[in-house]
């Protein structure tokens, strides 16, 4: 495979993935608001923070400018707008790399975006759902390849980049006057942002708290959008891939850290180690560049 190929393979799966993470994040947090009773700019905010573009964002900071630079503000790298037309620039070159079912579902997931132009919470609802349908038909449908592995290599990337991201974000703004119930509520929210509601219910029956939260984020090894899940898959990925020993090294190195007593309870021990995941993570990124995308 050519490294160009490669790389297009690599970016146009973490686009898709990084479409359907900030419409998640979007919707849930826009149903928040309705049940917190604070300053909703403050609530909103926060969205730009966790995409790491809170610089760009220029305008008065209100529900609808905070929405729109995260939905359709082409000069933001993380807007579903951009993400979209990265990935139908980076698709023009790997027609024949997927299955047809494949390109049909990109192009549904690009052609309803782009049929709407006031999105409400339906509309990124339809997105997350053709993101997934994209992904399924992948899994479902493709032979186990080096195409098949460096799109679950950029999936798995983009997602525990997120991950990292919203954690960090909630511990940061938590707020003092908040009584227990509403910090309760905002963590529920954060479940919900990764579609983990339901299945950390299953496994925790008490009421919600930060660290057995945080546990099962980082730490739940069963379900696929925890940290733990996504770099053990990498490590699957790597199995596969020729002269990436280095690669692997990096990998197995990303969860070091978290398994530390009382980590959870400790907001600075928890940030601080966030912080080196999330440095693991650019520097497994650079080194996958290096490795498979120099040309």
């Amino acid at each position: 495979m050519l490294s160009s190929i490669a790389e297009k393979i690599y970016w146009l799966s973490r686009y898709i993935e990084r479409i359907e993470n900030t419409s998640r994040l979007i919707n849930v947090n826009s149903d928040l608001l309705l049940d917190i009773p604070h300053d909703e700019s403050n609530d909103l905010k926060h969205l730009i923070k966790i995409t790491g573009h809170i610089k760009d964002f220029k305008n008065e900071n209100t529900k609808e400018n905070v929405f729109s630079f995260l939905i359709e503000d082409e000069n933001n790298p993380s807007s579903i707008k951009y993400s979209i037309e990265m990935a139908k620039m980076n698709s023009r070159y790997l027609l024949t790399m997927l299955p047809k079912s494949a390109w049909e579902q990109f192009n549904n997931l690009y052609t309803d975006f782009n049929n709407n132009d006031k999105k409400n919470s339906e509309d990124l609802y339809q997105i997350i759902r053709n993101s997934q349908r994209f992904f399924a038909i992948i899994s479902d449908g493709m032979q186990r390849n080096d195409v098949f592995n460096f799109i679950k290599l950029g999936r798995f990337i983009e997602r525990a980049d997120m991950l990292s991201r919203i954690i960090e974000d909630q511990i940061l703004r938590k707020e003092t006057h908040v009584n227990k119930y509403y910090q309760n509520l905002q963590w529920s929210s954060v479940l919900k942002s990764i579609n983990g509601y339901e299945s950390f219910k299953t496994l925790n029956k008490q009421n919600l708290n930060q660290e057995i939260v945080l546990n099962f984020m980082i730490m739940e090894n069963l379900f696929p959008r925890s940290i733990k899940y996504c770099v053990d898959k990498l490590g699957e990925v790597q199995k596969y891939l020729p002269k990436s020993v280095e690669i692997k090294k990096l990998t197995k190195i990303l969860l070091d850290g978290f398994s530390k007593s009382n980590i959870f309870k400790n907001d600075n021990k928890i940030l601080k180690q966030i912080d080196n995941f999330q440095l693991g993570l650019i520097t497994l990124d650079k080194e996958i560049s290096q490795r498979f995308f120099s040309y």
